[in-house]
C-alpha cells in the first residue's frame, strides 16, 4: 500500500476527532450536513469550506471561496472577500495546495494536524516499464508497481505504433501459452494492425485498429497511469470494468477485451464511424435541431436505462461519450467510455483529479460529484444526462462559467440558468423535464432513466 493519511482536530469544538484515509478520493468540509467532515459547532467556517483531495501518500486542499478562507502553516489559501456572497466569490480562481506531514491547517477555531505515513521505500527502485530509468523521483518512494515514466507515456500517446507492436507481439506469446494449456483467449488481438490516432486525452489516448484478414475496424484504448499501478489495485480496477463485457444492447457500445501491459492498460472495443454528438454538434453550427436531436436523446436514453435496469452506473455522460455510428439512413447511437475514466481515477492511478484532468466533465457534473467523485447513483447520470440534452439544444451548459472563475466552486454554489432563458423557442414541458433532471435536490430529480425516457416521451412532442 502507498501509505495512509490522517487528520487531527488538535484545537476547536471538535478537538480529539480524528479522521483516516486510505484510498483515491475526496472530501468536503464545512458547516452543511452535506459534507464529509461536518463542523457545525465552528461558527466561523463556511457551509462548504474546503475539499480535501488525497491519493495516499499525496494530499492537496483547496478552499472553495470561504467567508474567512483557509490557513495552512499559518499562511491564507483563497477566501472570498468580506463583501461577496458564496456566489460572487465562486468568480475567482483559488490555488490548490500540497499537503506534507506534520503541516497544520486552520479553519476558523479549528485546527488539524496533517500525518502522512509513507511506508518503507521498496528495496529496488522504481523503474519505467518502457525504458527501464529509475523513475521513483516522479512518484515519490511511498510507491510501488508499473509505471510508465512522463518522457514515455508522451511518446506512446504521440507514437503509438511501437508500443503496440510490442503488446501484439506479447500477446502472440501468451496466446501460444494459452493454446497450449487447451484455452483460447478471448479475442485475438495479434490479428490488427495499427491504423491511426482516433484522438488524445487527459488519460491517454485512442486508436483505430484493423483486422488484417477481415478489414474490421476496431478502437483500442490506451490508459496511461500517472501513478504506479501495484498489482492489486491493477486487478480491482480490471475487474471493474470486466462487468462491461455483459452489458448487450443497441445502444451500448460493445466491449471486446481489456488488460495491461508493461505499465498500459488497453481496451479493445466497438469502433464508431460516426464521430460523437460532441462533433456532430460543430458540423451543426454549435448545437443540433431539435428533430435531430430528439432521436438521438431518445436513443442515448434507452441505452442508459438499460444500464440502470442493470444496476450499473455511467458515471460520464458528456456529447462526446455519446458515440454515432455511420449507417445510413439512421444513425444509431451508442453510449461509450462506460466510467472508463472515473473508475481509472478511483483506482488511484491519475494522480489528482481536481487540476483539469475532468475539465471537459465539470460543466455536466451534478453538486455531488464534485464534493465526492465516486458517488455513484442513477439520479447522478440523471442529472449529467440534462446537462448533456440542454447542451445539445442550446450550445451552451446549465452553469455559466466566467472567464478565470473557480469551476469547483460554481457547481456546488453556482445558479443553473433555466432552459427557457438560453432559448425560449423551446417547448415548455420540454423545458420542465430538463430543468427537473437538474435539481439539486437528488430526490426531486427523476430517479433513474427509464423515467426520464418516459417524461420525454410525453413532454418532447
Amino acid at each position: 500500500m502507498p501509505g495512509k493519511i490522517k487528520l487531527l482536530v488538535t484545537e476547536g469544538p471538535d478537538k480529539g476527532q480524528e479522521f483516516m484515509y486510505e484510498d483515491h478520493n475526496t472530501f468536503l468540509f464545512g458547516r452543511m450536513p452535506d459534507c464529509h467532515i461536518c463542523l457545525p459547532g465552528d461558527i466561523s467556517v463556511s457551509r462548504h469550506h474546503f475539499i480535501l483531495e488525497v491519493n495516499p501518500p499525496d494530499a492537496r486542499i483547496r478552499d472553495l471561496g470561504s467567508l474567512n478562507g483557509t490557513h495552512v502553516n499559518g499562511k491564507k489559501i483563497g477566501g472570498r472577500l468580506a463583501h461577496e456572497t458564496p456566489e460572487e466569490g465562486a468568480k475567482r480562481q483559488y490555488p490548490e495546495i500540497d499537503l506534507h506531514d506534520k503541516d497544520k491547517i486552520r479553519v476558523g477555531t479549528t485546527y488539524f494536524k496533517v500525518n502522512i505515513e509513507i511506508p518503507p521505500p521498496p528495496k529496488e527502485p522504481l523503474r519505467c516499464q518502457q525504458c527501464g530509468k529509475d523513475a521513483t523521483f516522479e512518484v515519490g518512494s511511498g510507491w510501488s508497481g508499473e509505471y510508465v515514466c512522463e518522457d514515455c507515456r508522451k511518446k506512446v500517446e504521440e507514437n503509438p505504433s511501437d508500443w503496440i507492436r510490442g503488446l501484439l507481439k506479447a500477446l502472440l506469446v501468451e496466446q501460444a501459452k494459452l493454446q497450449g494449456a487447451g484455452d483460447l483467449p478471448r479475442i485475438e488481438l495479434p490479428d490488427y494492425e495499427f491504423s491511426k490516432v482516433l484522438g488524445v486525452g487527459g488519460f491517454g489516448a485512442v486508436y483505430l485498429m484493423q483486422q488484417k484478414k477481415t478489414g474490421k475496424k476496431v478502437a483500442l484504448k490506451l490508459m496511461l497511469p500517472k501513478k504506479a499501478a501495484d498489482e492489486k489495485r491493477r486487478k480491482a480496477f480490471l475487474r471493474e470494468v470486466e462487468s462491461s463485457r455483459d452489458l448487450k444492447h443497441k445502444n451500448i457500445i460493445e466491449f471486446y477485451d481489456c488488460g495491461s501491459q508493461a505499465g498500459v492498460f488497453y481496451f479493445l472495443m466497438e469502433y464508431c464511424e460516426g464521430g460523437s454528438v460532441s462533433d456532430l454538434m460543430n458540423l451543426r453550427g454549435g448545437r443540433l435541431p431539435q428533430t435531430e436531436a430528439k432521436d438521438t436523446v431518445f436513443q442515448a436514453l434507452e441505452g442508459l436505462a438499460y444500464l440502470h435496469e442493470k444496476n450499473f452506473i455511467h458515471r460520464d455522460i458528456k456529447p462526446p461519450n455519446i458515440l454515432l455510428t455511420a449507417k445510413q439512413p439512421k444513425l444509431t447511437v451508442k453510449l461509450a467510455d462506460l466510467g472508463l475514466a472515473k473508475n481509472f481515477a478511483q483506482a488511484g492511478f491519475s494522480g489528482h483529479t481536481l487540476t483539469g484532468e475532468y475539465a471537459g466533465s465539470v460543466a455536466f457534473m451534478p453538486p455531488e460529484q464534485v464534493s465526492n467523485y465516486k458517488f455513484s447513483k442513477p439520479p447522478t447520470d440523471i442529472w449529467a444526462m440534462g446537462a448533456t440534452i440542454y447542451n445539445m439544444l442550446t450550445g451552451n451548459v446549465p452553469h455559466d462559467f466566467p472567464y478565470g472563475a473557480d469551476q469547483l466552486t460554481i457547481v456546488l454554489h453556482g445558479d443553473i440558468v433555466p432552459i427557457h432563458r438560453r432559448d425560449a423557442s423551446i417547448q415548455e414541458p420540454l423545458a420542465k423535464v430538463i430543468d427537473r433532471c437538474l435539481e439539486r435536490d437528488i430526490g426531486k430529480r427523476y430517479q433513474n432513466a427509464g423515467e426520464l425516457l418516459n417524461a420525454m416521451e410525453k413532454a418532447w412532442k
